[in-house]
């Protein structure tokens, strides 16, 4: 079993995290080995040598981001037949760690909470988001959680690249961090003129607030959206914000803090497999916490691709 690190989530507290829960750890998931992701070039290459070596049990400790990047190593490595007996494991270090809500309902070690049982694992779908950026080259990422765009993608950026206050927030206060990163994006966010295509049979061109897509509906906090969670369903929910007043803003918010979103002026929700985005000029778009720019999207789903621990 080997454990990726990550000991720069949660604002750099991480580190200090895991140490005080290594034990417990333990006890729950069994013997491992621990590297720490000093970078990503060291992260690939023990996750590919160990899956050369025949080892299938992997655990992502850190935040959204940490979880995201075992996973996609794991199937840019696997050898051919091997990704269906690869188990992913999490322990959730980060700043608001959405792959572990509703938190209510799992496992926690000293308020850390985690994925471990590797006897009673789950098969998850996995989400590629295929784009063009700047250079107009073709790239793909991989995503479980939920991606957007538009207010979401650029608050994660701005999360992601703090200024000087959200730095300090972020090792001292992560929900206080969060919250200045979603108010302070909100307010300077500007609608973008958008053509959004579901599974290529409806096409939506308007200014958007905000576009989420989503496999676990909880995201930011406390907030979320009333689609349901289903791990290995074969799709994803599409939540779409056009563009609305101050108030009504404030009114959308309120809801998702509710649970809350689905039939309010100006949105639009869909279950889908397929999702096309075109603007004019290029945009931040978010998947697991990392975000990216791109001049085009296509969001598309493998079903049941990987077993995950509960």
């Amino acid at each position: 079993m080997i454990v990726i690190l990550n000991p720069k989530a949660g604002g750099g507290t991480a580190l200090g995290k895991w140490r005080r829960i290594e034990p417990r750890v333990r006890e729950f998931a069994g013997p491992f080995t621990t590297y720490v992701a000093r970078d990503l070039g060291e992260v690939g290459a023990r996750v590919a040598a160990a899956l050369q070596d025949g080892e299938t049990e992997f655990i992502g400790a850190g935040g959204d981001g940490t979880v995201n990047l075992v996973l996609t190593y794991i199937l840019e490595n696997a050898p051919r037949g091997v990704v269906e007996t690869v188990k992913l494991g999490a322990v959730g270090l980060g700043s608001s760690n959405d792959y572990h809500k509703p938190l209510d309902k799992v496992k926690m070690i000293d308020g850390v909470p985690f994925k471990l049982d590797f006897i009673s694992t789950i098969r998850h779908d996995v989400c590629l988001l295929t784009y063009r950026d700047e250079s107009d080259a073709l790239r793909s990422r991989r995503w479980i959680i939920n991606a957007s765009v538009g207010t979401t993608a650029e608050a994660n950026h701005f999360f992601n690249n703090p200024n000087g206050p959200l730095r300090l927030f972020k090792r001292l206060m992560p929900s206080l961090a969060m919250a200045y990163a979603a108010l302070r994006t909100i307010v300077r966010y500007k609608s973008r003129p958008m053509t959004i295509t579901v599974d290529e049979t409806e096409t939506v061109q308007t200014r958007v607030k905000n576009l989420v897509i989503v496999k676990n509906p909880h995201f930011t906090g406390e907030l979320s959206y009333d689609s349901p969670y289903e791990p290995g369903g074969g799709y994803f929910y599409v939540h779409l914000l056009k563009r609305v007043s101050a108030p009504r803003l404030v009114l959308t918010l309120i809801g998702l803090l509710r649970g809350k979103f689905s039939g309010r002026q100006r949105t639009g929700s869909w279950r889908a497999t397929r999702v096309r985005i075109n603007a004019d000029s290029a945009f931040a778009i978010e998947g697991d916490g990392e975000v990216i720019t791109a001049k085009g999207a296509y969001f598309s789903i493998v079903p049941n691709l990987i077993q995950v621990c509960t």
